[in-house]
């Protein structure tokens, strides 16, 4: 049986008017449009609805008996489809979002703020999280999309190019390269080198220890996290790496970013979703202003 939201309609309107003709008015359709549609309901239901009299149609047993039925299924599109506009316009709706832990103190709260002012009935959950867990938080359902750099991820995971995060020499301000406007790799080599594990890329690693360098990889400070390595640098331990958007981070450590050139180096960052699963209204709203806040910072 395949019963019609068209012919639900038509239905309660003849119903509630006692008249194809007024029915019709109410629907802006010809009367013999809303008979054919009324013929086409009773004809998958089996039964006649209406005791169809020259001035007035009546309703059948059958009919009085589908009558509240009609009119709970009829409710209930009509909250689905507010339901549904209210998302669409974002008066609701969850945004569930997974970034490194950096940029979750960096670039993500100034803009979460204003898209939450904008829609302040969004809820969210921001799962602050290392580099290599953001596809597999992606994979086990507990965000709706992340954005990271190249991860390996299992194959129901995909992703789309987000865009290219700079990646800048980072020392204290009272270092002697801190006035440069901009330094070559060449001329980092003699520094001493803090390294955490995301700084050995391939690009970074041939840029770092093949300019000339004297000290070897092994000879760098290894930490594990960023911060630990701004914190360092900020206290004359040595020099860093670091993407663009950790620069809001540059008076709390009292460090400086300056562009690295020959080669200049970015970081591809990706938004890491399930395969074939469209992103809601809040995601892709949250991901156009990110998008708009960064190009303007830059």
């Amino acid at each position: 049986m395949h019963i019609s939201l068209r012919q639900l309609r038509a239905f309660l309107a003849a119903a509630e008017t006692g008249s194809f003709t007024r029915a019709a008015r109410r629907l802006h359709l010809s009367q013999s449009a809303v008979s054919m549609v009324i013929r086409q309901l009773e004809s998958e239901i089996g039964l006649e609805l209406f005791d169809r009299a020259r001035k007035r149609v009546t309703l059948t047993e059958m009919g009085a008996e589908l009558l509240p039925i009609a009119r709970r299924m009829m409710d209930d599109t009509d909250r689905i489809a507010l339901r549904a506009s209210d998302i669409r316009q974002l008066q609701r709706g969850s945004l569930r979002i997974g970034v490194p832990q950096v940029m979750a103190c960096t670039l993500i709260p100034p803009v979460l703020t204003a898209f939450l002012r904008r829609y302040p009935a969004v809820s969210v959950k921001l799962l602050d999280t290392t580099l290599d867990d953001i596809p597999a938080a992606v994979s086990r359902g507990a965000v709706e999309f992340g954005i990271g750099p190249d991860r390996p991820s299992d194959p129901g995971i995909e992703r789309s190019f987000l865009r290219n995060v700079p990646i800048h020499f980072v020392c204290a301000v009272t270092h002697p390269a801190a006035r440069r406007r901009s330094i070559a790799w060449s001329a980092t080599r003699d520094y001493p080198w803090i390294c955490y594990p995301s700084t050995f890329s391939e690009d970074i690693r041939g840029a770092m220890w093949q300019r000339g360098r004297k000290q070897r990889s092994e000879d760098a400070t290894m930490v594990e996290h960023l911060t630990t390595a701004l914190a360092l640098a900020g206290q004359g331990g040595g020099v860093t790496t670091a993407p663009d958007y950790a620069r809001a981070l540059q008076k709390d450590f009292r460090v400086k970013f300056i562009p690295l050139v020959d080669p200049a180096i970015e970081r591809a960052f990706y938004i890491y979703k399930r395969n074939g699963k469209a992103l809601s209204p809040a995601a892709r709203g949250f991901l156009a202003l990110l998008l708009k806040t960064y190009a303007e910072a830059r």
